[in-house]
């Protein structure tokens, strides 16, 4: 049997809220937040409204905390003119401006989108996805440029390939010459950027996490682990 979903409305303490819910194959209901921030209800297939309803209540301080907050691991799906981005590890007010082609441009005011269609949200969103998408593939490169010589040269430059990966920052693959990259990590401070690319140049040296990887790591980054720390705390938001 596929599972089922539909949405439930709820008021808890004077706040609506829109759940989307899922029937499984479970034994209990299940309350989450997803990368957008919004409710999502997962319930054994015959479970009621009445019952659902009842167990988001129950929820209501909880869903006060946590409803309405992104996770770091997400974009918009909608984006406005005046929406508040993050971008190397500042918070900014994005400006929309029609033009031919997806593109970031960065001014004293602030960043603008530059895209063909601004008044529509979502395709502002998925303009602003690929803009960020290119701005970050420009930043790696340049970065990982600061960190060849750590490669052995016999490799030359790698490839950097750009995912949606929330698991991990990043990857390095000697065999096929290519260095993964999370696109998540662009809205990190650049000295974070700097601390992965790094990491993964290393890898070229040694594969595993051992002692002689960090001794070589941190002798071209004396403060990685300092850094690192500062990506963990990303990566619990």
């Amino acid at each position: 049997m596929s599972n089922q979903t539909e949405k439930l409305t709820v008021t808890v303490n004077g706040v609506r809220y829109e759940i989307t819910v899922t029937r499984k194959q479970v034994k209990r209901l299940t309350l989450r937040i997803d990368r957008q921030g919004q409710p999502c209800l997962t319930v054994p297939v015959r479970t009621s409204r009445k019952e659902m309803t009842s167990f988001v209540e129950s929820c209501g301080e909880w869903l006060a905390r946590h409803a309405g907050k992104r996770s770091f691991f997400s974009l918009p799906s909608e984006l406005r003119n005046g929406d508040t981005v993050m971008i190397l590890g500042e918070e900014r007010r994005i400006l929309l401006q029609r033009g031919a082609r997806a593109e970031l441009v960065f001014l004293e005011r602030g960043p603008v989108l530059i895209m063909r269609d601004p008044e529509d949200a979502v395709k502002a969103a998925a303009a602003y996805k690929k803009a960020l998408t290119d701005m970050a593939m420009n930043v790696f490169r340049e970065r990982l440029r600061r960190y060849l010589h750590v490669i052995p040269r016999r490799y030359g430059t790698p490839e950097i390939k750009i995912r949606m990966m929330t698991s991990r920052w990043g990857s390095a693959n000697p065999t096929t010459n290519e260095i993964h990259l999370s696109l998540y990590l662009i809205k990190t401070p650049l000295e974070c950027v700097d601390s992965v690319v790094l990491h993964e140049a290393v890898h070229y040296t040694h594969m595993d996490h051992g002692s002689g990887f960090y001794d070589m790591l941190l002798s071209y980054m004396p403060d990685y682990r300092k850094r690192s720390a500062v990506l963990k705390n990303y990566a619990r938001t």
